[in-house]
């Protein structure tokens, strides 16, 4: 058992050396002039351990990234303060996540960039992380409902979906930018988040159509 646990370990720690060496030369070279062979002489390791552990570039740059953000998503989501307002949280997760995204832009510019166009495996995991995060922020927006902060009609699955697009719409406009300004992203997303909050039909009701 205690080989087993060894062996496990420096597994884990050969597959992490092999992740580094990855978020270095995407970062510094890009995704597509990164090779095989430079991230295995990079990682101290040969092309066959590389294979061992990754089917191919793109599996390893993904599961260089879904861990994390995974984790950086939860922390946004659970951490946020419960005792201020809905608004408040929605401005914590956005500063949480553009953070991240600021502390490690070009790694996670090629992430993004092939993550939109994902297929199979790494798709399906996309879904499946997307689906729990907007649940998860569903339940908060529900949760309002019994201090009469939010409506008792509104749909808060559908609010959280909005606040996914926004989010993501404001991402995708800082990483195409040279830098990534998080702070004005969260500026931005949480103005045009304050239109939605707040409504934009004067005098009809929240009924009207």
């Amino acid at each position: 058992m205690e080989r087993e646990t060894l062996r496990d370990q420096r597994k884990a720690e050969t597959r992490q050396r092999i992740q580094d060496a990855a978020r270095l030369l995407i970062a510094r070279d890009g995704f597509e002039a990164t090779t095989m062979r430079g991230l295995a002489r990079e990682a101290g390791v040969g092309l066959g351990t590389i294979a061992l552990h990754f089917q191919d570039k793109t599996s390893l740059l993904f599961s260089a990234f879904f861990d994390e953000i995974s984790e950086v998503t939860r922390k946004a989501i659970e951490g946020s303060p419960k005792d201020v307002p809905l608004r408040e949280q929605f401005q914590h997760m956005l500063r949480t996540m553009y953070g991240y995204y600021g502390e490690h832009t070009l790694f996670l510019r090629a992430v993004v960039k092939e993550a939109l166009f994902a297929t199979g495996e790494w798709k399906e995991r996309f879904d499946s992380q997307l689906s729990e995060a907007v649940d998860k922020v569903a339940a908060l927006v529900e949760a309002r409902k019994a201090t009469g902060e939010v409506r008792p009609d509104v749909s808060a699955p559908d609010v959280a979906m909005i606040c996914w697009s926004l989010y993501s719409a404001g991402l995708i406009d800082g990483l195409n930018r040279e830098l990534f300004d998080a702070d004005a992203l969260v500026h931005a997303v949480m103005a045009r988040l304050d239109i939605v909050l707040n409504g934009v039909l004067a005098g009809c009701g929240h009924g009207a159509k």
